[in-house]
């Protein structure tokens, strides 16, 4: 299914858009700051710096404020969240204070300059309010989504989605665990015993212990050597009377 395209010029505007107004309004703004230093004594040479430095102070405290912002959603649930959140804070107050100080250098500069009164002076207070205004604005919204990331959005909400298939997984895996061998227990008795038992010669089931057709186990001291009744058993035929009796 083929997807519609964002115009160039929406493209442009999400990416470039929140730089260039600010951009604007802080230009619109310093023209009244530069003004303002002048009437204050300050000559031409550093007048200049006035509206550079309320700009930079604002644009850095909106950008640390912002950085502190995401800063603390990343820490939440740690320690570092309240460092972060107050950082954040004392951010944006500076950044706001910076605001506030250019518009209030604006409004000043023009009413001083038109001597204006009356319905007049509002115009002039509510014009040269507008700069500073929008610059505080742009500074503390969120940026725009990039241009990539809002193709990539459209895109995928255009494709086609998966059906669900059979599981994946190896059918062996669900079979049932194979039983658990139980370990072979010898019953042991003495050579004499198990002749005994068996109806044979005591040499005889020495001999068939010696010649390895039985296996030979430790009995209760150093001298001592028993053997498997069950061996015996294969060895010799079937039990003739219980050990023991």
């Amino acid at each position: 299914m083929s997807t519609t395209r964002t115009p160039w010029h929406i493209r442009v505007a999400r990416k470039h858009g929140q730089t260039a107004v600010l951009y604007a309004a802080l230009a619109l703004s310093a023209p009244g700051e530069y003004q303002l230093a002048l009437i204050a004594g300050w000559g031409t040479s550093v007048a200049w710096l006035m509206p550079a430095v309320m700009s930079l102070y604002a644009a850095i405290g909106a950008s640390v404020a912002k950085a502190q912002k995401t800063a603390a959603r990343l820490a939440a649930g740690t320690p570092l969240e309240a460092d972060a959140k107050r950082r954040s804070r004392t951010a944006t107050t500076g950044a706001l204070i910076a605001l506030a100080m250019a518009t209030a250098a604006q409004i000043t500069e023009h009413v001083i300059a038109a001597s204006a009164v009356g319905p007049t002076l509002w115009v002039i207070v509510v014009v040269s309010a507008v700069p500073p205004i929008v610059a505080a604005h742009v500074l503390h919204i969120d940026p725009p989504v990039g241009v990539s990331d809002v193709e990539q959005l459209e895109a995928s909400a255009h494709e086609p989605q998966e059906a669900a298939g059979e599981p994946t997984e190896d059918p062996k895996g669900q079979l049932p665990a194979p039983p658990v061998e139980v370990p072979y227990v010898p019953v042991l008795a003495s050579y004499a015993d198990a002749a005994d038992a068996f109806g044979v010669a005591e040499p005889t089931v020495r001999g068939a212990a010696n010649d390895g057709r039985l296996k030979k186990y430790p009995g209760p001291t150093a001298n001592t050597v028993r053997v498997d009744m069950k061996q015996c058993h294969d060895v010799f035929g079937k039990t003739r009377r219980p050990v023991g009796t």
